[in-house]
Parts: C-alpha cells; structure tokens; sequence
C-alpha cells in the first residue's frame, strides 16, 4: 500500500511536471519607437509577476522563455510601459509610444534648459517629430500652423527667395514697411546659440524649435528679442554604435493657382469699348478682330503666357546624409545635405549644399568641449528682366499687350506684332522672349558658422562655459542684361539697352563671445538656479560693385570685356554690441515658480549717454495641481499659471542715425559752372535712444488623463513705446533725408490657445491631434503726427499700423444723369467726364465735392486671426499626418484691379464682367480709355472696391508612410526603411480673387508682380543603418 502510494505521487509529480514543462514556450520579437520605426536597444521584456526578464539588442531583438498564458511587460526610458498577453503566440513585436510625461519635459529657453511644466513664460515648441517628413525649402515652414502665437505667410517660392516672412504677436513697430517685414520687426533666431537665419540650416538638421514668445522668456536676449525669438536646436551624438541616416525625396512643383487675363480678341474688344466709351473711334478694324479672332497669323501671339512661362512640373530634389554615434568621451553628428530646386517660373532655380558637424568631447570630469561647424554653398539665378528679376516676368505677363509673338517669321524677336500699328501693340517684346534672352541675375552665397565652446565645472552645481562663434557670409552677385537684336517685322534693330555687366561683392561677418556661469543646487523640495553672463558681439557689412556696358557678344562675362562706361563704388558699415546678463530660477516642490531676468546692453549704435539701457523681466507660476487638495483629481496632471512682466529693446534703426551723412562728391553750381563739393544728405538726431517693448502675459498650461489631453492659454499686452519714425520735415531744409526722432508708441493686444490630444486604441493605433488659435489686435496709441505713404498707406494714432487710406466706393452710376447728380453724390473727381458704369466715389463728409477730405480707412492689412490643426496617425507600419493653416482677418490691396483700358496694359478676366448697357448687374466699372478714377493707381488713392479680405484655410501639409516590417530590413543591415508620398498647399479654401494667392507677403499692390506659390507632391525614403 505504501509502495501504491508513492508510485501514485510520483506518477502525479510526474505528470505535473510535463505539463507545466510543456505549457513553457519560446517567444520572441522587436521593439521599435512609434514615431522613427527603428529598434529600442536596452528595453524591458519581462514576464508579469516574475523575475523572469531579459532586454533588448542593438538591434532591439529580444528572446524570451515564458509559459504559454504569461503576461508580458515592455518598457523603456521615456516610453509608455504596455503589457501584452502571449496568448501562445511565439512572435510577438512590439511598438512603444514615447510617454509625454517623460519626453516632454525638457525644453530648450535662453541659455539652458528647463522642464516644460516649469516654465513660466510663453513658449511654443516645434519638434522633429512634428516635422515629419515635410518637403520645406526654408526651416522656417515647419513651424507654419504649428505654434500658437507666430504669423507666418510663405509669400514667394521663388528658388533661392522663398524664406517665409513671419512675425510673433503681431507687428512690433512702425518701421515694418507698407510691403512686408524688415530687420525692425524680425524676431531674432539663434542656431545652437549663434545668430542665424533661416537660410543657415538643413531642416533634417533640427531636432527642435522653441519659440519665446513674451519678455519673460526672452528678456535673456535684451536688444535683440523685442520682436520674440526662435531657438533652432540640432541634431547631437549620442553614446552608440554610429548610426547612418539618409533623407530623400524627389518632387515635383506647381503654382497653386494662376492668372487669367484676356486673349488678344477679348483684350481687342475691351480696347475698342474703351475707345468709344469715351467718343473716339474703335482701335481695332472689323478685319482686324476676324484676324484676330481666328488665332492662326504668325504675326500675332497664339498662346498663353502662363502656360509657357510657368512650368507644371517643376522638379525639387533633395537629399540628406548623416552619422551620429559616439561614446562617453566623445559624440558626434555630421550632416551634408544637397537641394536642387527648379522654379516654377521659366528661367529660375537654385541649387543649395549644407553641411554641419556638431562634436562634443568629455575631456575630464571637469572639463568639457565642443566645435560646431555649420555651412552652406548656394547658387540661384533668375531672368535679368531689363533690369528687373523675376517678379517683373509676372507683372509683365498679366499686364502687356497679348500680341507680340515670340519671333518674327525670319526668326528674330519680335518687338511687337508686325501686323497691328504701335498705338495698337505698343510694340513690346514677349515676356517669354525676354525672359529667355535678356539676360541672366545670378546670386552665389557661402556661409561658413563655426562655433567653438569649453566648459569647466569647478564643482557639481556650477558650470562655467566660454562660447565662441562667427557666422561669415561671402556672396557674389552678377546682373548680366543682353542687348538683342529684335524685329518689329521691317526694321531690324538692337533693344533691352546697350548690353551691361554688373558684380556685387558683399561680406558680412558677425563674430560673438559669451562666457556664462550657471549654478543649479536643490536644497529639500527648492531649487535654485543662477545665470550671470556676458557677451560681445561685432558685425562688419564690406560691399564692393563694379558695372560696364557695350558687351556686344553674350558669352562676355568680365568687367573688362566691356567698352563703355566702366564704374566702381563700395561702402563698409560696423558695429558692436555689449551686454551683461542674469537670471534666477526658484522653485518649491515643482509647485511655486519664480523666474527673475535682468540684461545690460549698450550698442555702438547710439551716442553718448544713450548707448547703454537695461532691460528687466519677471515672471512666477503656481501648479495646483501640486497641491494637496487636488490629490483626488487624479485625472488633473498639470494645472499651471503663469503670469509675466518685462521690457525688451530694439536697436533696428539702420546705421548710427545719430549721426549725419556727407556726401563727398555733390557739386555746387559756382560761377556758371558745377564746382566740388561735399554736402549734409541726412540729418541726425544725437539724441535718440533705444525703443522699448513692454511685455505683460497672463497663461495657464494644464495636462489631463495621464499628459493626454493639453492646453495652453495665454493673454498679452504688448507695448512699444519711443518707436523710432522718420516723421515729414519741411521743404525748406532741401532734399536731405530725415532724422529719427522717438516718436510714437504702439500696442498689440491679444490671446492664443493650443490644446492637444493624444492616445493609443489597441495595441497598434496611435494617433494625435492639435489646434491652435491666435487673435491679435493691432493700433497706434500715441503719434504726434500722422503719416501717409504711397497715398494709400496711413500710420495715425489710434488706428492699426499701416492702415489702408483712401475713398470708399458705394455703388456704380447706372445713368449718366445720375453721374452728373452733385447734389445727390457731390462733385465726383472725374467731374464731367463721369458716366454710367463709373465708380461712386462716396462724400463722407458731405461737403458737396469728393476730394482728400472724404479719405478714411479702409482696410488693416495686419492678420488679426491665425490658426492651424493638425492630425497624426499610425497603424502598424502605416503613418500619416496632415497640417492645416489659416488666416481669418487680413485685408490687401489687388494691385491687378489697378489694370484697365485707360493705359497700355491687358486686363484681368476679372474685366469680362464689366458694366455695359446690356450687363448692369455688375460690381466691375466700366472700361474707358484715360478715366483713372475706376483703378486703384499705382500712386493712389487706394479706393475700396480694390482692397479685399485675404482670410483663407489651406492644408498645408499631408503625409502617407509604410514602414517596412523589421524582420524583412534587418537581414539587409538596415534598421529602418520608410517610403513616404507627401504634399504641400494641396488645396485651399478662400474667397480671394480667383488666379492670385491669399498667402502673399505683400499688402501694397499685392499679387500683381509676386512670384507664385508652389503646390508641392513628393515621393521619398528615409532609411536609418
């Protein structure tokens, strides 16, 4: 019985035994990121409620013995843990999503770091991920609908031209300019901590943008942040085998939308109806129109100016090469990247080379070193267009006679239609034919930035670093305009001038040198951190131009070979800038913030006592969420305000103003005859000082549902005070030019919001969406005089900056009693010569006569709302995002409604609806030959029927990629292989003039010379070995 018995329990042992043993399987797999799709080396893989565990290769490989019902655990550093039931399933791979309470922590603020949920000023972050793939041109188009706060318009994709302007919080001083942005309204952008542009960077290179938006953040940067900054971060080496990552992608380009005008035989009866309408005879015989008509006489022009001159496949390619690895001593990342960009526009391109290595070297426990150097080589061209570029090709191909053809039948070019008089053509060569033959404008550009830095750590909590850099640009320039033999069909002759060369050669070197000491020292739940700092900074501009003419062959290309009027001119400009900073960080427990910045600058700019002002800036933040009351609200991750206060300044006043100019070769009419001579040509004003922007923001950054849903709020008053004008002077003084005089103050008002959601649906789908809204209000709140420009453009206390002025159109006669009714709609300014179908010029101040006392505004040319949403998305190996961007609130003046028959120009089809007896129903006046007052000149009066609402909505970005599975790639030695199809401007939803984009930077005359924007579809493969 006792022998029964132990056999049965070994027999039950036994049985046990192998069941359990069989039960017990081998599962395998890969672990990769949700966003790059390459391996996670080093993560977890351990089996739930064991100590049974093994971690990742290199390769992110892992093999694992587990019973066939297990749980199996994954986590890495700065990734969601995710559990997955095995389920007997022997192969099982593994996506982790980065986990926004880890990862989005830190961010890059002046000088330094901090945590994200610690920050108490206003920062917008961009990062690489966010990027994606997109097809940019500029790294500034990545941040296009992506940040709260910044308005960005592309306005040109001309190659080598195509930086987007942008602005953050709205126009920051008066000397903007009525066209656009300038130096005094950019914000300031530092690369990895040197002074840069746009321009200056590969957008593969970046691997964050941070975007400081009010004085608090900013103040760090005194002089130079009155209009915000932008910290671009690149791309460093990491302690890992080297890694090699190429970016490439092959697309095509065209514009968005393109321009109508008429066809000779529309443009021919509009001329004829001009004609008459005034009581002249008809232009264009009746035998002329068949010709016309027909389309088929040589000696006209039989095609379409926009389909010849803008290409439909324009191609854009570009590739990115980089290698970043290292180990604890030392780290590295070297980059080169190659851009091939064809124009849409005939006759335009640009090629671009970037190159960067950013090396980091431990030397010691102590000591620390780096060498940044970043470079770029670019060579554009565009049409010497009789003097002119590109732009002037536009204008000229919605504005010429549509007759001219290309060549004559002997085939020479063309100087008008040899069929029609002058009055009937104005014998003009072909725009395509200028294009093409008049000449060249070349622009070669080398920027070398190297940047050198040494760190000491004379204890753990101290770092003390010594930074220097230089960023040296060198570009040549070559304006080559042909003389051509051309044809009006009879005469053979030369035209397009006597055959000229121009060089430009320009320099510009900015060198700087900082040494900063920061300490950072937790004492229990405070910390404190301590920033001292100075810098010097110089910059040297040396420009160099020689011109000659009578080149009689083209193939000439030195100044020598001319044989005309050779000249030679230059010019040298410096200056330097001083400063002395600081900044304290205190916080307890993450829970009460305090930020205090102090900063100390003086610019060679300004004389004497009003060269050096200080700059201060505060902010604090309290996170309830830290509170213990709120302990319940587990949902509630993050609840921070912030509150802020401080003032920047803006020292963009061109070349020492304090100063007056002499011009040592102006000559004095002396004794009948001229004598030399030297002469004041700019007066100065000694006592000019800096202008001062006061910045107030209130703001609230809150996280929900473990960091998944965000929000951020923000409300700023921005003020500018001591603006910097150059008001009229009297004509007494004689043709000098002003001086600047602080004399106005400006404010933008207004409050952003980004909120943000991001999560995961089963173990595969990710996906995440943002939206972000800016209003801003605009306004002039001091000026002791107003001032008007173009006679459309009017800076005036209380009204926004650079206020369209001018007379209000309310209607068009339908009679010409009408017309004549003074008493009814006052004297009109074409008095007897308005008729039916001409504008009604409204009498605001019904004084009987419509003059310069009826102008009021009529549009603000600044964006008063700007948003963006975006989309992203990713299952398995599929992944795809979407960026979409809008202005609501943008008014500009249609430069093509400028264009009738009153002068020698074609018109827009806009004209085909123009008021006739027989069509009345119409907002298009009517055509007449020498009436202005239906246009909107070039000189003014702006009239409003001409300014009109550019708000628009425009995807402006959209990506589909497959990443291909793991195990396929691995065998191949390649951790990461992801085809990619992308577009950009896919579509646009607008009320804007048909043919012309709401996306242009210019507000005066808008669209009628602009270069046209590029819809972008792309194919392309990002690969990591």
């Amino acid at each position: 019985m006792e022998r029964l018995i132990k056999n049965g329990l070994f027999l039950s042992i036994l049985f046990l035994s192998c069941a359990i043993f069989a039960q017990e399987i081998k599962v395998s797999g890969i672990v990769t990121d949700d966003v790059s799709g390459t391996p996670i080396p080093g993560a977890s893989v351990v089996e739930k409620g064991t100590t049974n565990g093994a971690a990742t290769d290199f390769d992110g490989n892992y093999t694992l013995n587990v019973s066939a019902d297990a749980v199996l655990v994954f986590s890495s550093l700065g990734y969601t843990t995710k559990e997955i039931s095995v389920n007997g399933k022997t192969k099982i791979d593994v996506i982790l999503i980065e986990d926004a309470a880890q990862l989005d922590e830190v961010v890059v603020v002046g000088y330094g770091t901090q945590k994200k949920e610690n920050l108490t000023g206003a920062v917008g972050v961009v990062t690489a991920e966010d990027m994606g793939s997109q097809p940019i041109t500029s790294a500034g188009s990545a941040m296009h609908g992506r940040v709260a706060g910044i308005q960005m318009i592309q306005g040109s994709s001309q190659p080598g031209r195509n930086s987007p302007v942008f602005q953050i919080r709205g126009v920051g001083t008066i000397r903007s300019g009525i066209d656009g942005q300038n130096s005094a309204s950019a914000p300031l952008i530092l690369i990895d901590g040197v002074q840069g542009t746009m321009d200056d960077i590969h957008p593969s290179d970046i691997e964050s943008f941070s975007v400081l938006k009010d004085a608090a953040s900013a103040a760090i940067y005194g002089v130079k942040a009155a209009n915000g900054v932008v910290l671009i971060t690149t791309k460093r080496g990491k302690d890992r085998a080297a890694r090699v990552t190429i970016n490439s992608y092959y697309g095509v380009q065209s514009a968005t939308t393109t321009p109508t005008v008429m066809n000779p035989y529309q443009f021919a009866l509009a001329f004829n109806e001009a004609y008459t309408n005034v009581g002249q005879p008809a232009l264009y015989s009746d035998e002329l129109l068949g010709i016309i008509k027909e389309g088929t006489d040589p000696r006209l022009y039989n095609g379409n100016l926009f389909d010849e001159g803008y290409r439909k496949a324009a191609p854009l390619i570009n590739h990115y090469f980089s290698v970043t690895g290292g180990n604890d001593k030392v780290k590295y990342m070297i980059s080169a990247g190659y851009q091939d960009h064809e124009g849409i526009l005939i006759e335009t391109g640009a090629t671009r080379y970037n190159f960067r290595s950013n090396i980091d070297i431990t030397l010691s426990e102590k000591f620390r070193a780096g060498l940044n150097i970043a470079g770029s080589s670019s060579d554009a061209y565009e049409p010497n267009y009789s003097g002119y570029g590109a732009t002037q090709v536009v204008r000229d191909m919605i504005r010429k006679y549509p007759f001219a053809p290309i060549f004559q039948p002997d085939g020479t070019i063309a100087m008008g239609s040899s069929l029609l008089t002058p009055e009937q053509d104005a014998n003009a060569i072909n725009p395509i034919a200028l294009a093409k033959y008049g000449g060249q404008d070349n622009r070669k550009t080398l920027r070398v930035i190297p940047n050198l830095y040494f760190e000491y750590l004379p204890i753990k909590e101290l770092v003390i670093k010594v930074n220097g850099s230089a960023n040296v640009e060198s570009s040549r320039n070559t304006f080559r305009q042909n003389k051509l033999t051309v044809s009006d069909g009879t005469t053979i002759t030369t035209n397009n001038g006597l055959g000229t060369l121009s060089e430009r050669a320009i320099s510009e070197q900015l060198t700087m040198l900082e040494i900063t000491a920061n300490y950072n020292k937790s004492f229990g739940e405070s910390n404190l951190t301590l920033l001292g700092g100075y810098a010097y900074q110089k910059y040297r501009y040396d420009f160099l131009r020689g011109d000659n003419e009578g080149y009689s062959y083209d193939f000439l290309s030195e100044l020598d070979a001319g044989d005309g009027n050779p000249s030679v001119s230059g010019n040298a400009t410096e200056y330097s800038l001083l400063s002395y900073f600081g900044r304290v960080n205190y916080g307890y427990a993450d829970k009460y913030l305090f930020e205090a910045n102090i900063r100390y600058d003086g610019s060679s700019q300004f004389l004497g006592d009003n060269r050096f002002a200080v700059f201060p800036s505060f902010s604090v933040g309290w996170n309830l969420a830290k509170e213990h009351f709120m302990e319940n609200f587990s949902n509630i991750n993050l609840f921070k305000f912030r509150a802020g206060w401080g003032q920047l300044g803006n020292n963009q006043v061109g070349n020492y103003p304090g100063v007056p100019t002499i011009n040592l070769n102006q000559p004095y009419a002396f004794g009948g005859s001229l004598a030399p001579g030297s002469a004041i040509t700019a007066l100065a004003n000694p006592d000019i000082t800096w202008e001062t922007t006061t910045t107030t923001n209130i703001g609230l950054d809150a996280r929900f549902f473990d960091h998944r849903l965000t929000i951020e709020g923000d409300y700023y008053i921005r003020k500018g005070t001591d603006v910097l004008l150059t008001p009229p002077i009297v004509s007494t003084l004689g043709n000098v030019t002003a001086p600047f005089q602080n004399f106005g103050a400006i404010e933008n008002k207004g409050w952003e919001t980004s909120i943000g959601y991001s999560d995961m649906i089963g173990e595969h789908f990710n996906f995440g969406v943002s939206f972000n809204w800016t209003h801003n209000d605009n306004k002039i709140i001091k000026l002791d005089d107003e001032f008007i420009s173009a006679n459309k453009i009017i800076n005036r206390e209380g009204e926004p900056i650079n206020s369209f002025y001018g007379h209000r159109i309310v209607g068009i006669f339908q009679t010409d009693e009408q017309a004549q009714d003074s008493d009814t709609y006052g004297i009109q300014p074409g008095g007897a010569t308005v008729s039916a179908g001409d504008y009604i010029w409204e009498d605001t101040n019904g004084d009987g006569i419509v003059d310069s006392k009826d102008k009021v505004i009529i549009g603000d040319p600044n964006i008063r709302n700007n948003y963006g949403f975006s989309l992203d998305m990713s299952y398995k190996g599929f992944d795809f995002r979407t960026v979409f961007q809008g202005v609501l609130g943008r008014d500009v003046e249609k430069g093509v409604f400028g264009y009738d028959a009153r002068a020698n120009q074609n018109m827009d089809t806009w004209f085909l609806d123009r008021w006739t007896p027989e069509n009345t129903d119409t907002d298009v006046p009517r055509v007449a030959r020498g009436y202005k007052y239906n246009t909107s000149l070039f000189v003014g009066p702006a009239i409003s029927s001409a300014i009109v609402d550019a708000s628009y909505l425009r995807m402006k970005h959209i990506e589909v990629g497959y990443s291909l599975p793991q195990d396929v790639i691995s065998k191949f030695g390649i951790q990461k292989m992801r085809w990619f199809i992308s577009g950009e401007n896919v579509f646009t939803v607008t009320n804007f003039t048909d043919g012309y984009d709401p996306e242009d930077s210019r507000t005066f005359n808008n669209n009628n010379d602009s270069y046209p924007l590029a819809k972008t579809f792309s194919l392309g493969v990002n690969l990591i070995f």
